[in-house]
């Protein structure tokens, strides 16, 4: 086993780093930040999987498949009932012209989407009716096999049975990752994500069975200023961060008026606008977490 292989597959374990980016408010961020950094990953050389979680499928939109690209597919809802992830995970791309067929899209290499659906609302429903399955994402991490460096997972906006049965089966060599925009509102509910995670972790304590550790070690902040946004409530929300979790924070993303055109043009920020503020600071975010070019 290589040093790199070591990095991806800490503790000898056979399924990749697990990367959950969290935090019970909507339009945080999260999505942005997910398919930003798998993508600036994916086109270093870094393999991955992004898992949407969310039933407004906005990564699945993003990287390639709206509700017409997905009729007749499987979802991330399948995979709650049992289906594999390689019977689900579809390849991600990006839209370059109208229409479905395959010269509308572009591939983006080294990198798969499990889309989602609607349905997902009823994920947390679904698990409730029959418990085995708050063991599907143990399943799919025991049975893995691929050559993944990181699985995304894209959460919705709370903290149900879904985003249980993922969170127990991290530890402390995965990462929880809240994505926020520079906000104070946004900042304090910061405070609720990590009484969550303690409470996974108690409830889980001396199992054998599962991880049980998800741990906060890094956190984005996203919309900072620049020379020509400088909101105060930005400022303020920058310096709360930095005085309440300083030690996790990731390089900031700078604020772009042009950032939510990803969903419009249904394509990744670093392949959209590769040069905007935010495309520029996503690269400096995974340099800083050693995501550098890959060599062969």
């Amino acid at each position: 086993m290589t040093s790199l292989n070591r990095r991806f597959r800490p503790r000898g374990r056979s399924w990749p780093l697990i990367w959950s980016f969290v935090i019970e408010c909507g339009g945080s961020t999260k999505t942005t930040s997910v398919t930003s950094m798998a993508v600036v990953a994916a086109l270093r050389g870094y393999p991955g999987v992004v898992f949407d979680l969310d039933s407004n499928m906005s990564s699945s939109l993003v990287l390639g498949y709206d509700q017409t690209a997905l009729k007749g597919k499987k979802t991330s809802l399948d995979l709650i009932y049992g289906a594999s992830l390689d019977e689900v995970a579809l390849p991600a791309r990006y839209r370059i012209g109208d229409g479905y067929d395959d010269d509308a899209f572009a591939p983006i290499p080294n990198l798969r989407v499990v889309p989602s659906s609607p349905a997902m609302a009823g994920a947390d429903t679904a698990i409730a009716e029959d418990p085995d399955r708050n063991d599907w994402f143990a399943e799919i991490l025991r049975s893995y096999e691929g050559d993944d460096t990181v699985f995304y997972m894209d959460f919705p906006a709370s903290y149900g049975r879904m985003p249980y049965s993922i969170l127990r089966m991290m530890d402390e060599d995965d990462s929880v990752i809240p994505s926020i925009k520079a906000d104070p509102k946004d900042v304090r509910l910061v405070k609720g994500l990590t009484e969550e995670l303690e409470r996974v972790r108690d409830k889980n304590r001396n199992r054998r069975s599962v991880p049980g550790r998800p741990t906060l070690n890094h956190m984005l902040l996203t919309g900072t200023p620049t020379r020509t946004y400088k909101e105060a409530a930005a400022r303020r929300a920058a310096e709360a961060a930095e005085a309440m979790y300083g030690s996790i924070l990731l390089p900031y993303v700078r604020y772009s008026a042009d950032a939510k055109k990803l969903y419009e043009d249904e394509c990744p920020l670093p392949i959209l606008l590769p040069n905007s503020n935010p495309s520029v600071d996503y690269r400096k975010v995974m340099t800083h977490l050693g995501f550098t070019e890959r060599t062969a």
